[in-house]
């Protein structure tokens, strides 16, 4: 019964292990090494002695803690995570760049949202619920911060 009690330990801890390292957020490996943990110890206690139920409770909990300093301190997040950065920026009002009155042409088909351009610049636009082909010319009706509504000409 011994030899469960610490397999059931091992991979309880490699299954915490595992959800820390690989598996982002609470999933079933990280609750199933929960379980599988608490069964180990639940089992210690019970079919070994209580002396063994302590030794497998420490045991657990230093083996966890110390993972996670070395985890935390060592350079394994560097070699998990990304390390990319965005250098791109949205646009965040078109109110500058178009007014009420401009006409442009669609460059896909508005069903009812579609791309269209207006002066050379290419905008995500709207229409009240009709559906427009591409290459058709339309008026712009209405600019709410990025949402620009259009009708055919």
């Amino acid at each position: 019964m011994l030899g469960v009690v610490v397999g059931l330990l091992i991979l309880g801890i490699l299954l915490l292990l595992l959800e820390i390292i690989f598996v982002p957020g609470t999933t079933i490996v990280g609750i199933g090494g929960l379980i599988v943990l608490a069964i180990g110890i639940y089992l210690a206690y019970v079919s070994v002695s209580t002396m063994a139920g302590h030794i497998s409770l420490a045991s657990s909990v230093a083996v966890v803690f110390l993972a996670l300093i070395v985890l935390l301190k060592g350079e394994t997040w560097k070699r998990v995570a990304l390390d990319n950065k965005l250098e791109g920026k949205g646009v965040e009002s078109v109110e500058g760049l178009l007014k009420v009155g401009d006409t442009g042409k669609t460059i896909s088909r508005l069903n009812p949202i579609g791309k269209a351009v207006f002066e050379e610049k290419i905008v995500e636009v709207a229409t009240s619920g009709d559906f427009v082909s591409e290459n058709v010319e339309v008026e712009i009706t209405k600019i709410e911060g990025n949402k620009i509504r259009v009708k055919t000409v």
